[in-house]
């Protein structure tokens, strides 16, 4: 069978809740009396159920849209394909009505989320396909355009609600609306006209191959113990529900186990002998050499260094070659002038004197690019807009921002400085608030709108079990269903995130940084051999303990930490610390010549000029001392007279080993926190 390809829908005039006659609030979905399963008393039920994403009925129903709308309004030339809507549009959800007796049984489904409420549903996707391709197509938005039964004024219908039996039991207390667990992104941009897309195929469906990273390590005792059952009862506060991925990073980056690091991030790469500080330029998935039926991240970074001289890029073959720029502090510059001057920047270092010794002995690459990653971590970008509603409410609204050296969206967890010092929020919404009669993004307070988790630990106990909360990230309920298998059958204790607050506002100056997952990060940090180990100990604990905070590297002890500068580009917070011309990659998201790889690493300089040399060529051109500094550094000549010392020298300054040493002993001096 021909592959399906997925296309998007931008715009939705879907609805939750809508006002009824009386001005309260209701679901826009079936009653509660609806949603009952229970049967009466001959035995008979009548009752409305959610369609997940991927049910049958669903799957078809998104199937016939999208052929129905690839044939109506045209599209690239795909021979052998078939079409299918990716998600049906933002709060748009399918039931299926159930009437059963002793020996029949007949369903329908009906579409709900019009606006007009819950008596304004489809029945068909015939039906509903008139009001698709409005939404689609129509530039104003304009209801009195859409040509469906339910828009337009001379086919209005109105249907009656079900007929059904009331059982003699009281009635079941009407519960918010679940929300499916994963949509597929929808692509939009603010001031751009409603279209529908067609992506171009990705690397996970060329061939109708399935991309998948390995699995991390299969903890001990396979699945929950069978005498496990689900705990009833709703949780004591109500989540918020998550908004569907609004473009294809966004999607990328909620999918578990998949990528660890963005593009546009600071991280920690692998020289080879010593670690460095990079940005990440580009991501993409290939498969794995040494298991085919899996796949592996690879990552393009650039080194930072000073702004007289910079590295080549680098391609990094895994994840093992990198580290979150959180998971370790940065080292003391190298030249002891600069550790002995207090108040210097990136920008007001005097890098000609560095160079030229002024400073004393050190690497001015790795000094480079310490100051240059101190200075990202004070930085802060906000990106995709959302809402502008600065005439109003003085306020804008976006998907995502860079905090410090991290790439964060909505509609993921950030870990917290309040509460225990543990607890996350799930970001719902970033908004930047302008000072009353300001216009200046400078002076703007970005605030986080989300729920607080609390982590919450629990002894087994036959027939219970934590509840289960759909409204979290996939990320996380993943992560948790991994460690719960490793725990439950050793410790005998269960884990789950248990709701504190629901649509907190909290100041950046609240938020550590990104919450990884300890399944994925903790493999990494502590080692392959010591990870297991850990696994038969049933010892999974969270991947935050072992990192630091945003802005701990610029703290100063009793002065309040600050927000950070606000940089309206991602690259001009990286500033001369990287090459002009460097481009970060937007990914799925960007053209295809972004994704592209070079075919392997550029040789390095000092290879690059010995090449040359060798080959009668000139040498290239590379700073080179200044008058008299040959005599000042005691006859040291060449690159080492620059203050570029030898790779051993590095390697004293950046080890591996060292600073991982380092680490765990700041990291027990500290009580375990940072």
């Amino acid at each position: 069978m021909a592959p399906y390809r997925p296309i998007y829908v931008t715009r939705s005039d879907g609805k939750l809740e809508i006002l009824s006659k009386s001005r309260k609030k209701e679901a826009n979905a079936p009653t509660a009396d609806q949603l009952d399963s229970r049967p009466d008393a001959k035995g008979n039920t009548d009752y409305f159920k959610e369609l997940e994403l991927g049910d049958a009925k669903e799957v078809d129903w998104r199937r016939k849209l999208g052929g129905m709308l690839i044939r109506e309004i045209g599209g690239p030339e795909h021979p052998g394909s078939n079409y299918i809507l990716a998600a049906l549009p933002e709060n748009y959800r399918l039931y299926e009505r159930v009437k059963s007796g002793p020996s029949s049984e007949i369903t329908d489904a009906y579409l709900y989320g019009h606006p007009q409420g819950r008596k304004k549903r489809y029945r068909s996707p015939g039906d509903f396909f008139p009001h698709l391709l409005w939404l689609a197509t129509d530039d104003n938005g304009d209801p009195d355009n859409c040509s469906c039964k339910l828009c337009a004024p001379d086919d209005l219908q109105v249907f009656k609600e079900p007929d059904r039996i009331k059982p003699p039991e009281p009635v079941k207390k009407e519960q918010a609306p679940v929300k499916k667990e994963f949509m597929p992104p929808k692509a939009s941009a603010i001031g751009t006209r409603p279209m529908v897309i067609v992506p171009q195929r990705t690397h996970s469906q060329d061939k109708g191959i399935s991309v998948t990273k390995p699995p991390a390590s299969k903890p001990p005792g396979g699945t929950l113990p069978p005498t496990v059952a689900r705990q009833a009862g709703p949780p004591p506060a109500t989540p918020t529900l998550l908004a569907p991925a609004r473009c294809f990073e966004q999607d990328q980056d909620s999918q578990w186990n998949k990528y660890l690091f963005r593009p546009g991030e600071l991280a920690w790469f692998n020289r080879g002998n010593a670690w460095g500080l990079s940005v990440i330029l580009k991501r993409t998935l290939e498969r794995d050499l040494q298991n085919p039926s899996r796949d592996r991240a690879k990552y393009l970074v650039q080194p930072l260094s000073h702004p007289l001289q910079h590295p080549p890029t680098k391609i990094i073959e895994s994840e093992d070659g990198l580290r979150p720029w959180l998971a370790w502090s940065p080292p003391s510059p190298t030249h002891p002038g600069l550790n002995s001057t207090s108040g210097l920047t990136y920008n007001t270092i005097d890098w000609k004197g560095v160079i030229s010794g002024h400073y004393g002995q050190g690497d001015a690459e790795v000094d480079g690019s310490i100051f240059a990653a101190k200075a990202v971590d004070d930085s802060l970008t906000l990106f995709l807009p959302l809402t502008n509603n600065t005439v109003t409410t003085g306020e804008r609204t976006y998907n995502g921002l860079y905090l410090g050296g991290e790439k964060i969206w909505t509609g993921e967890p950030v870990r917290l400085r309040i509460g225990s010092g543990h607890d996350i929020m799930v970001v719902h919404s970033i908004i930047e608030r302008l000072k009353p009669g300001s216009t200046s993004v400078a002076s703007a307070t970005v605030l986080l709108v989300g729920d607080i988790y609390k982590f919450s630990t629990l002894s087994l106990q036959p027939g219970v079990e934590p509840p289960d909360n759909r409204h979290l990230p996939l990320r996380l309920r993943q992560d948790m269903e991994y460690r719960n298998r490793a725990t439950i059958p050793i410790k005998r204790t269960m884990s789950f995130w248990k709701l504190a607050q629901a649509q907190e506002k909290l100041p950046i100056t609240d938020i550590k940084g990104r919450w990884y997952e300890s399944s994925a990060l903790l493999p990494i940090l502590r080692g392959a051999e010591a990870f297991s180990q850990d696994l038969t100990r049933g010892e999974i604990g969270d991947a935050g303990q072992w990192m630091n905070a945003r802005g701990d590297c610029n703290s100063v002890s009793g002065v309040p930490l600050k927000a950070g500068m606000r940089v309206v580009d991602r690259l001009d917070a990286f500033g001369k610390s990287i090459p002009p011309g460097t481009k970060i990659s937007k990914g799925l998201d960007g053209p295809p010549e972004d994704q592209a790889f070079p075919k392997e690493n550029v040789v390095p300089l000092v290879q690059q000029l010995q090449q040359q040399q060798g080959q009668g060529q000139g040498p290239m051109a590379v700073p080179m001392p200044m008058d008299g500094v040959q005599e000042e550094m005691g006859g040291k000549k060449g690159l080492e007279g620059q203050g570029v010392v030898s790779d051993g020298d590095i390697e004293q300054f950046m080890d591996l080993d060292r600073m991982e040493e380092g680490y765990v002993q700041q990291f027990s001096e500290a009580g375990g926190h940072f």
